[in-house]
């Protein structure tokens, strides 16, 4: 059951599940605007995730077709993940901080070994467990 939530205004939210994740879900904010649905954040890219957002835009009675924008609060993939996903399907714009558009840049232009070994190095420094980082390597 996908839960939809009408906070006044012509604001919605739309609870997002993260799969296999203790947080359980995002919050994806549909503001209603003179141009058409903008969202704030888009949730994980994950199939379950995709079907909640499409299951919520239609119980608020949209589609991700009417998508008009895309605002990102922050690069964390539980807040934007299906922003590419909802822009082929709509066409919509998509905005976020000129520091997280960078990252996003820095990341889809590294060799995927160096940004795994950053991501490595980064999470052995904070004390993430050898079992953890044992993926990351062996990719």
């Amino acid at each position: 059951m996908t839960r939809v939530t009408d906070h006044g205004g012509g604001v919605h939210s739309i609870e997002v599940p993260i799969p296999d994740n203790p947080l359980g879900h995002t919050l994806v904010h549909l503001v209603d605007t003179g141009r058409g649905p903008v969202l704030i954040d888009t949730g994980w890219d994950d199939p379950a995730s995709w079907d909640t957002l499409v299951s919520g835009l239609s119980a608020l009675g949209t589609a991700v077709s009417d998508v008009h924008g895309i605002v990102i609060t922050h690069h964390h993939p539980d807040h934007h993940g299906l922003s590419g996903r909802v822009r082929e399907a709509s066409g919509a714009w998509i905005a976020m901080h000129e520091a997280d558009t960078a990252i996003v840049r820095r990341t889809r232009e590294a060799e995927p070994g160096t940004w795994l070994d950053y991501l490595t190095r980064k999470l052995a420094a904070v004390g993430a467990p050898d079992d953890h980082l044992a993926p990351l390597r062996a990719a």
